[in-house]
């Protein structure tokens, strides 16, 4: 679908004011990087970064990497910078970062099934019918993946799901203090957010940068879409919809994980029909090169792919 006129606008204003990220830090010279938009069904704009390396041919997969909820292209730089030279890997970013575009004055619906759709939408544009491709994400994005999985459309080679969450609850609290605020004082309640995290979620001992890397995204949201996006998530399951999961699966795991259980990944192994489990020592080290290395072995231990 083509950009509307007024959208392009609006890629213009973000691209003055995005941070500068510089793509050529997730990957080699050698590797050509595009930046582009895909308008989905409903007027959304979503970017994306297709990092396409020499060594691609029509026989080798690509890989669709659909990272957590308002997280950031830099967070995954480390893991980025192993996988971009040996695959075609197409970095999607959803509806709640600051980077998509919004149709005005129109109502956007930022639930699970349209996040979902996204993916189904993005495939049918950007990977051919014949093309084969894997699927990673992390956090939320690997939610969004196991929920187009259950659908039974288009199967890939292999998920690889970093940390997914099946279940999005809040504190009782936390539902009663947003819904009344408008999102232009998203700042006055970022503070409590962030304690809520650091003390509550995280391990602020162990994961200092887990912590940090979090604290980071809160910064740089858009308060309005994050405030729509969480309840429009709110209560969402993935569970009953894991016995449809017919791909096969790898769950990766970090032990020092607090924000991620260990017991969630259990139960998700014994639901997913054709899932395995890896664990890593910390959420840092699955934001690494020892994680961008184990896509790439998984990946080329695919049948047919030549090294």
């Amino acid at each position: 679908m083509a950009v509307p006129d007024a959208l392009q606008k609006s890629m213009q204003d973000y691209d003055r004011k995005k941070e500068d990220m510089i793509y050529t830090e997730c990957t080699d010279p050698d590797v050509r990087v595009e930046e582009d938009y895909v308008v989905v069904s409903d007027g959304v704009a979503l970017r994306m970064i297709d990092f396409t390396p020499p060594c691609d041919t029509p026989e080798k997969p690509m890989l669709v990497f659909v990272a957590g909820w308002i997280s950031r292209i830099d967070g995954w730089r480390d893991v980025l910078r192993k996988l971009t030279p040996c695959f075609r890997t197409l970095y999607v970013e959803t509806r709640e970062k600051v980077s998509a575009m919004l149709p005005e004055r129109t109502r956007v619906d930022f639930s699970m099934p349209r996040m979902s759709l996204d993916i189904s939408e993005i495939l049918a544009c950007k990977v051919a019918m014949e093309k084969r491709f894997c699927f990673a994400g992390s956090s939320l994005g690997s939610t969004v993946i196991l929920d187009y999985l259950s659908m039974g459309l288009r199967r890939p080679e292999l998920a690889i799901l970093i940390a997914p969450i099946c279940e999005l609850t809040y504190p009782f609290w936390l539902p009663l203090l947003l819904r009344p605020l408008p999102p232009s004082l998203y700042t006055a309640i970022k503070p409590l957010l962030k304690w809520y995290l650091r003390n509550i979620r995280l391990d602020k001992h162990k994961e200092p940068e887990q912590v940090k890397k979090y604290e980071g995204t809160l910064d740089a949201a858009d308060p309005w879409r994050l405030k729509a996006n969480a309840f429009a998530i709110k209560d969402y399951s993935v569970w009953e919809k894991l016995p449809d999961v017919k791909s096969p699966v790898l769950i990766i795991g970090a032990q020092s994980d607090a924000l991620h259980s260990l017991d969630v990944m259990n139960r998700m192994l014994d639901l997913i029909p054709y899932a395995q489990m890896e664990m890593m020592s910390s959420n840092r080290e699955t934001h690494s090169e020892k994680m961008g290395k184990l896509i790439v072995d998984r990946m080329n231990g695919l049948k047919g792919v030549k090294r």
